[in-house]
């Protein structure tokens, strides 16, 4: 479930303006939207998959990571966060590590954790946004069902099961994750 706040047109300078109120803010057709801050569930995830991706990344030197802090301005005028997100060294080019601006444009790979404060008309519309603005590759992670759903597109899916590979493909050539491994209990020993 989210908040709408105000109908007007925020700005980035008003974005990046807002306090820190334990939401996650973002831009939907004009109007603020505010989500709930995630479960712990959730930041495990977040946090194993960006781990692997991370590392992946910087050993090969393909791009940046980002968390769901950042915020993407998509081609209709939404400003999104998604829960994980990847742009390539291409895209980057003239971009500037040290830049305080939202970035124009989707991330070359938009991952999302479903979680119960979402709704897939919400998610659908997330994936909307990714994909007209420039994503190639988008997983929706369900850990409820522990699944992933792999787009390429808003028409083409994959459901993978615990037992398969997250695959990175053309935008990670080389990238593979066990999907089992998103939803291992946690080990001490």
């Amino acid at each position: 479930m989210s908040a709408v706040v105000e109908n007007k047109i925020w700005t980035e300078a008003e974005l990046q303006a807002l306090p820190e109120d334990g939401f996650i803010h973002e831009v939907i057709a004009g109007e603020l939207v505010m989500r709930p801050k995630n479960n712990f569930q959730h930041g495990n995830i977040t946090f194993r998959l960006s781990l692997a991706l991370g590392n992946f990344i910087q050993n090969n030197r393909l791009g940046v990571l980002l968390d769901s802090s950042t915020g993407f301005w998509m081609k209709n005028g939404n400003c999104r966060a998604p829960d994980i997100s990847f742009v390539s060294r291409e895209r980057l080019a003239g971009w500037k590590a040290s830049s305080r601006e939202f970035f124009s444009g989707a991330p070359d790979l938009a991952v999302e954790i479903f979680a119960p404060s979402n709704t897939r008309s919400e998610l659908d519309g997330r994936l909307r946004d990714f994909f007209s603005s420039g994503t190639s590759l988008a997983w929706v992670i369900q850990p409820d069902e522990q699944t992933v759903e792999v787009r390429h597109s808003l028409t083409l899916r994959k459901i993978i099961g615990p037992g398969g590979f997250l695959e990175g493909g053309k935008v990670l050539p080389g990238f593979s994750y066990p999907v089992a491994h998103l939803f291992k209990e946690l080990e001490w020993g």
